[in-house]
């Protein structure tokens, strides 16, 4: 009895269930027995029945990728590919603590009074020391009347390369991304009024801003660990609207320092928010750092740990989580 081994090439951290990432594979096989092997050496077997002599067998392992959500502010989820494909959608991400968001609220509200029957308005919040409190005081200051989302697990921010707020995003009735910025400006409202008339533009519109590539977070097996994440701006740029949390951004980097002299392996990675290597560089020279610090591109990691408040403090012990901390 032959045997047909389909290999899947994923990370390894992927199981079965989330093996959206893999490479699918098509052979030939004379069989019964089908073998899927991963990395980590399990197999999983499975009974083919054989109708004639040569059988071509195609395997997709794609197990449904996780949808791109949002919560609405009754707290209902919302697919935002309910959305997709209708008509033009707007997507607007934005903070409560950011000034420039604050500043193009009028400008958003006014745009969503003159195309809102024409394009789909989806304002998210990035759920960054943000709550629903604040969201609700803003939505009554601006009297915004289009749907307000909050983007809790940061994968639609991610999913549209977020880099900083306020980010503009603009998807066409073909759902493709024609326009991308952070201004309030001319170039936006050409290309809203150009997607209100039929619902696609010619020509793309994009940032290009590019993401590196974030360094892996490695937790020892043995010995202590401790993992500040952090945003190389909150101390000083939350100072005037959040000064509490402003406070606590320095206090936790004064916190880890004194850990890192008691012999304790310190990491620290900062939000990729409006950063670059020279902003980490001037947080260094700033809190007279000496553990790694690293931007965390694309958020992974901050999504990976369910980071939604900066700074917090994550402690490990000999591989394992054992407490995580927000106030210093």
């Amino acid at each position: 009895m032959f045997e047909c081994f389909y290999v899947l090439v994923c990370d390894k951290s992927l199981n079965l269930h989330l093996a959206s990432r893999c490479r699918k594979f098509t052979i030939f096989c004379l069989t019964l027995n089908l073998k899927l092997v991963l990395f980590e050496g399990r197999t999983m077997s499975y009974k083919l029945i054989l109708l004639t002599g040569l059988l071509l067998v195609s395997l997709s392992i794609s197990a449904n990728t996780a949808p791109l959500v949002l919560e609405n502010e009754t707290g209902k989820i919302v697919k935002l590919e309910s959305y997709l494909g209708k008509k033009p959608v707007y997507l607007k991400f934005w903070a409560t603590w950011c000034k420039p968001c604050m500043e193009q609220m009028p400008h958003f509200q006014h745009a969503y009074e003159q195309y809102g029957d024409k394009i789909q308005f989806v304002a998210i919040n990035i759920d960054l020391n943000d709550d629903a409190h604040a969201v609700a005081k803003v939505k009554e200051r601006f009297s915004l009347s289009m749907p307000l989302f909050t983007d809790h697990t940061g994968r639609v921010a991610k999913h549209y390369e977020f880099m900083g707020t306020p980010f503009h995003v603009l998807i066409d009735s073909d759902e493709k991304v024609i326009f991308q910025g952070h201004e309030a400006d001319k170039p936006l409202d050409n290309t809203l009024r150009l997607l209100s008339h039929n619902g696609n533009v010619e020509k793309a519109r994009l940032l290009g801003e590019k993401q590196g590539k974030a360094a892996p977070l490695v937790i020892p097996n043995k010995g202590k660990k401790a993992v500040l994440f952090t945003a190389t701006w909150c101390d000083w740029y939350l100072a005037d609207t959040r000064p509490a949390m402003a406070k606590q951004c320095e206090l936790a980097q004064q916190h880890v320092n004194q850990l890192a002299k008691q012999g304790i392996d310190v990491e620290v990675k900062v939000s990729q928010l409006w950063t670059d290597q020279s902003a980490v560089q001037e947080y260094i020279d700033k809190f007279s750092v000496t553990m790694p610090v690293s931007i965390d591109y694309g958020n992974e990691l901050f999504i990976e740990n369910g980071i939604n408040s900066v700074p917090s403090l994550l402690l490990y012990n000999d591989g394992k989580l054992v407490s995580t901390q927000a106030k210093f």
